[in-house]
């Protein structure tokens, strides 16, 4: 089976988590699970309702794909150490939240809040951490397992009837905000997307399948990869054919290092050659005598 995601996000609250945002949020640590409860299915449906909207997958495909994660916790754990670091950790990806649930984040936030008796600001942290961590999965699955706006589209709709299922009772005026009466796993025959398990089940490569389109995404980029490494080959070794070209010290020019220069001593200069010479050039004298340039005595060329 695909990754479960309610469980997949679950798993990174643990007793220890709880404790810690407790600690850092001023909170206690039962209404911060109470919070996390109510906060990872209004995630979940939220991004869900998103994706069914007509465009809603391809919109959510292109933010992942601009995104850097390099810095994008794999587990909360990572993040919440200090309040600045939840900070950080939150803003950066609040656009992800803007995303799912628009102008109705705000409300959505609120009512968190009452149902778990925490602060605003403190529903909103944990709602920005669980969302860091899915925007991180979705993000990296997108970019190097080749995740599309159609598998995307499968995979959260495969669980949608899970993530109505698992909101609380007290968050009903969520549901209704969000449109939670449209969370239906449609029925029929599990897609691969669903069923199949392409990925590796960790935190690194959660089992969240590809796509016919994803793979041939991948294969492009093998291929270009690959052209780029034959060019920069190619330029390397006409470099270094280059640099092993002889140069003359003064100018830097490449010289022909098979050329022979014979010096003057060994010249023939012989009678007969002069004679051979003249001949061909219908001379009858010897025109090589020296003298000022340009002047020769016309008498012996017969002029």
């Amino acid at each position: 089976m695909a990754v479960h995601l309610v469980a997949y996000l679950k798993e990174q609250f643990t007793p220890a988590v709880v404790d810690k945002l407790s600690v850092v949020l001023n909170e206690s640590s039962a209404n911060i699970l109470k919070a996390v409860n109510g906060a990872l299915p209004t995630l979940l449906g939220g991004l869900t309702r998103r994706v069914q909207i007509s465009g809603g997958a391809s919109t959510i495909v292109n933010f992942l794909d601009e995104g850097d994660y390099a810095k994008t916790p794999l587990d909360i754990s990572q993040t919440i150490d200090t309040p600045q670091e939840i900070e950080e950790s939150t803003t950066a990806d609040a656009k992800f939240l803007d995303h799912i649930f628009g102008d109705k984040l705000a409300q959505t936030t609120e009512l968190l809040s009452i149902y778990s008796g925490t602060k605003p600001q403190s529903a909103m942290t944990i709602l920005g951490l669980a969302g860091s961590v899915l925007m991180g999965t979705l993000g990296r699955q997108e970019q190097e397992k080749g995740l599309t706006a159609d598998s995307l589209k499968t995979l959260l709709l495969g669980q949608a009837t899970e993530f109505r299922k698992a909101l609380p009772t007290g968050l009903d005026g969520v549901g209704s905000l969000l449109g939670f009466d449209e969370l239906v796993t449609p029925t029929g025959p599990q897609t691969e997307v669903q069923a199949a398990d392409n990925l590796s089940g960790t935190v690194i490569n959660p089992n969240i399948p590809k796509s016919a389109e994803g793979d041939r995404r991948q294969e492009n980029v093998r291929w270009l990869r690959w052209a780029m490494i034959a060019i920069a080959v190619l330029v390397f070794a006409l470099l270094v054919q280059k640099c092993g070209e002889n140069q003359n010290s003064v100018d830097g020019v490449s010289t022909d290092s098979t050329a022979r220069t014979e010096s003057n001593a060994v010249e023939d200069t012989s009678a007969a050659t002069k004679k051979s010479v003249q001949d061909a050039h219908g001379e009858v004298g010897d025109t090589t005598v020296p003298g000022p340039l340009g002047i020769r005595d016309s008498s012996r060329t017969g002029r």
